[in-house]
């Protein structure tokens, strides 16, 4: 859930960015001078690919600065997940709470319990250092599509 929150909170901030741009393209264009360029790519970004993107960046970082949890099996695809929800399900101004919010968008995904997950049977019965398989793409992996 760690990677989770941290790409939704980022992917939430590129989608206020891009709005922001979008805003100040409508209503101020003519006035933006040598800024327009650097607006009008705000304006045009995906917030959850430049937040996939960060992601990669952190686990070729880790490569060098926490070996141990470059590419873990599960970063990459749970950053995306994040990244999905901060930028197209989280609304601050609902009038569900941020709880009920997440939990809408994890049935989507058709998230279950642990017992029933496709690799029940293999998880280790104490964490371990090591993750027990790299992932260097947003497909996850330890799903019924994916073994």
């Amino acid at each position: 859930m760690t990677h989770f929150m941290f790409y939704a909170g980022k992917a939430y901030n590129y989608r206020l960015q891009k709005e922001s741009a979008q805003k100040l393209l409508k209503e101020n264009s003519a006035y933006l001078g040598e800024s327009y360029l650097y607006v009008y790519r705000q304006a045009n970004i995906d917030p959850v690919e430049e937040t996939i993107k960060d992601g990669y960046h952190q686990e070729s970082s880790n490569r060098i600065a926490a070996k141990h949890s470059a590419y873990s099996y599960e970063d990459l695809p749970t950053d995306k997940f994040g990244a999905i929800f901060g930028a197209k399900y989280f609304n601050p101004n609902s009038k569900l709470s941020f709880g009920e919010q997440l939990k809408n968008y994890l049935e989507t995904l058709g998230v279950t319990t642990p017992d029933k997950a496709p690799n029940y049977n293999q998880l280790p019965s104490k964490e371990v250092e090591t993750p027990t398989r790299e992932n260097h793409s947003t497909k996850p992996v330890y799903t019924s599509d994916n073994p």
